[in-house]
């Protein structure tokens, strides 16, 4: 069989036989509407749990609209926000009165044209835009401590706006559960503190055990993490939450939730749980998987979420073939330097505990995987900087596959193949 996979702005083709493919791992196809705009319009006047946002809102109040990075332009916010400002307008809120702040949590700052970029010509010209700066203390308002203990530190613009909108999009999360929603105030606009004591809940309650299994994509029930987000997010109340669910094949929107941040947000959780959640029988020797191409492949920080779900249909001790452009590098400090600074895994589990870094978590798990499994990578990372995450640098698919049937005796094994990687949740029946 022949499937194209994404890698970048453009694809590979993978050929593979037929009688070998255990399964292309994609979720059920999702219809987009004819129209973009008209599906985020429909969904601002039929909100769940919520009047209309224009109904919500008045003359002289301050908006701040909450919106991802670019490492999220595929949320499609460029489509999301004009009829959300419409809708402020329409209510009696002015232009110069609304804000539009980029949820960057602990990633890098932007420049002015992926600002541009992310709210479009039209929106950059007309409305503020500016960046969350998570270390920066004095642009912060402490709310108060969640039941974990964690002290809630948020972005003062959200606090002293009298009106908060939430935009996001709604995929699975490896911490929590589903992302979108009420991520977009921890980790999006929170402290840095705030962050990563809530990232913490990711490893096991006992030391040496590694990661706390009850975090883990799609599941907020029993979540701490998630539950720990909902806790510091319902502090700032927020008014009302637009979440686009994106077509990954041809990246358009196929469904805007909209309304209650939490309800809202739970109708779109089922959507893409009916959608994108693939049950398989067991898991295979084989898994080929691209991150779904850019912005999902835009460094290999967020090549993980591949990474974590692959892994999901790899059976022990096999092997992984991973397509991911990686044209940022490795985009994340912490994410590098714990495969670096330590050269075994319970090493780096103690470094977390004594100083927890979301970049350093998703290294620690990307390092049990590669010791647990072989991963081979198509990048354009240097082959030195994918050796020292324990993994091995390819340069052809063709590359890949002769190494796998050179390791078994040259017969190709039962595979998976994953186009979208990074969006699809395998689980077992």
């Amino acid at each position: 069989m022949q499937c194209k996979l994404p890698y970048g702005d453009r694809e590979y083709l993978l050929e593979y036989p037929d009688e070998r493919v255990k399964g292309v791992l994609e979720g059920q196809a999702m219809q987009c509407p004819v129209s973009e705009e008209a599906e985020v319009y429909r969904a601002l006047d039929q909100p769940t749990d919520s009047a209309p946002l224009s109904q919500l809102v008045k003359k002289g109040e301050k908006a701040c609209i909450i919106i991802g990075d670019v490492t999220r332009l595929w949320v499609r916010h460029h489509v999301l926000l004009p009829p959300i400002i419409d809708h402020l307008n329409r209510g009696g809120i002015e232009d110069e009165d609304i804000l539009i702040l980029s949820a960057t949590g602990d990633h890098r700052e932007h420049n002015s044209e992926e600002h541009r970029k992310l709210v479009g010509d039209a929106i950059y010209r007309r409305i503020k835009v500016m960046d969350h700066r998570t270390r920066e203390k004095e642009g912060l308002v402490t709310l108060g401590n969640t039941s974990y203990g964690n002290e809630v530190t948020v972005n003062r613009n959200v606090v002293e706006a009298d009106r908060v909108i939430l935009t996001g999009g709604i995929v699975y999360h490896f911490l929590a559960g589903w992302g979108g929603g009420k991520k977009a105030i921890i980790p999006g606009v929170a402290g840095y503190d705030t962050i990563m004591r809530n990232h913490n809940l990711a490893l096991h309650p006992k030391p040496g055990c590694g990661i706390n299994p009850e975090v883990r994509a799609g599941k907020v029930e029993g979540n701490p993490c998630s539950d720990d987000m909902v806790q510091g997010a319902s502090m700032i109340g927020p008014d009302f939450m637009v979440n686009s669910i994106i077509n990954e094949t041809e990246r358009k929107i196929a469904l805007v939730v909209a309304g209650n941040y939490l309800t809202a947000f739970s109708r779109g959780c089922c959507y893409v749980d009916q959608h994108m959640r693939v049950k398989i029988e067991a898991p295979a020797p084989l898994v080929i998987a691209s991150c779904g191409g850019y912005p999902k492949d835009i460094d290999f920080y967020q090549t993980y979420k591949t990474i974590y779900n692959a892994n999901l249909a790899l059976e022990e001790g096999g092997t992984m073939i991973l397509l991911t452009e990686s044209r940022e590098g490795i985009g994340n400090n912490d994410f590098a330097n714990i495969f670096i600074d330590y050269d075994n895994n319970n090493d780096r589990e103690t470094s977390l505990r004594h100083c927890f870094t979301i970049g350093g978590f998703m290294g620690y798990h990307s390092a049990i995987i590669a010791a647990e499994k072989r991963v081979l990578v198509l990048t354009d990372l240097k082959q030195e900087k994918v050796a020292k995450m324990g993994m091995i640098a390819i340069n052809t698919l063709d590359e890949a596959l002769g190494m796998v049937k050179e390791a078994i005796g040259g017969k190709l094994p039962d595979a998976y193949i994953m186009p979208h990687g990074g969006s699809t949740l395998p689980t077992l029946l």
